[in-house]
């Protein structure tokens, strides 16, 4: 009976680690912006790896972020942002070598795999 307990955990986590991607591969990178356009007042660029595939995140938590690219993508990945902090609303996809701009400011943001 706890073989079948263990094995039964074991292939949970298994199932954990193949829905949630690899923890140390970069699925995407965007790259975040003060301004309107994706020009002026660049804020850096963020790596997103497996660890956060599905998952909620901040664009930035000190300044004011105003358009959005993608640099790189996954094949089978979609990044989207959010103007709210909770991602439930205002999704808009941002695809890659696009920018994303509105007057608005843009505050989350999550990656959507297919791994």
């Amino acid at each position: 009976m706890h073989h079948i307990i263990a094995l039964s955990l074991i292939a949970s986590l298994m199932g954990v680690v193949v829905a949630t991607g690899d923890p140390v591969h970069r699925y995407a990178q965007l790259r975040a912006w003060g301004q309107p356009g994706c020009r002026a007042s660049n804020l850096g660029k963020e790596g997103i790896f497996g660890g956060y595939i599905g998952s909620c995140k901040p664009l930035d938590k000190y300044d004011t972020v105003r358009s959005v690219s993608v640099e790189s993508i996954e094949s089978g990945c979609t990044l989207y942002i959010y103007s709210n902090l909770h991602c439930h609303s205002e999704r808009i996809e941002v695809p890659l070598n696009r920018c994303v701009s509105g007057e608005h400011e843009y505050k989350m943001y999550k990656l959507s795999c297919d791994v």
